[in-house]
């Protein structure tokens, strides 16, 4: 399981993998912490797989990264503000009428979401929905 205190990326790797891909905001250490609180909390219940904390796979530090990132943009842009439960679409424009959005369930339905995290992750964790997962390696 990721540590919810112990950090798995120190600054060095942060700053060599943004700045590889041309990111100016640099993410400070608060900003990787709040980062990996927030991969924790939605996938340490879904690992495939178990790991030292000196041992963490390269996708989770990205991904660990990718939301320190989203973090330093926006201090608690990864606080369940908008979330998938609580999503409503316009259904009536005369007088306005809103549903909720469908299919969203289960503890994880309250929280953010990152398309970038959710690919960098996609091999590592089961499905949200429960069920089989299978993990091939070539």
């Amino acid at each position: 399981m990721l540590s919810y205190t112990v950090p798995a990326v120190t600054q060095t790797e942060a700053t060599d993998y943004t700045s590889a891909a041309g990111v100016t905001l640099q993410p400070g250490p608060a900003d990787l912490i709040r980062g990996q609180r927030y991969i924790a909390a939605r996938f340490n219940s879904r690992w495939l797989s178990e790991w030292e904390d000196d041992a963490v796979p390269e996708a989770v530090k990205h991904a660990i990264i990718e939301a320190a990132v989203i973090e330093a943009r926006t201090p608690g842009a990864l606080s369940p503000v908008s979330t998938p439960a609580t999503d409503k679409v316009l259904v009536g424009a005369g007088k306005l009428t809103w549903e909720r959005v469908r299919g969203a369930s289960g503890p994880d339905a309250y929280m953010p979401r990152s398309a970038i995290i959710d690919g960098l992750l996609a091999g590592l964790v089961r499905s949200a929905m429960g069920g089989v997962s299978f993990l091939m390696r070539a």
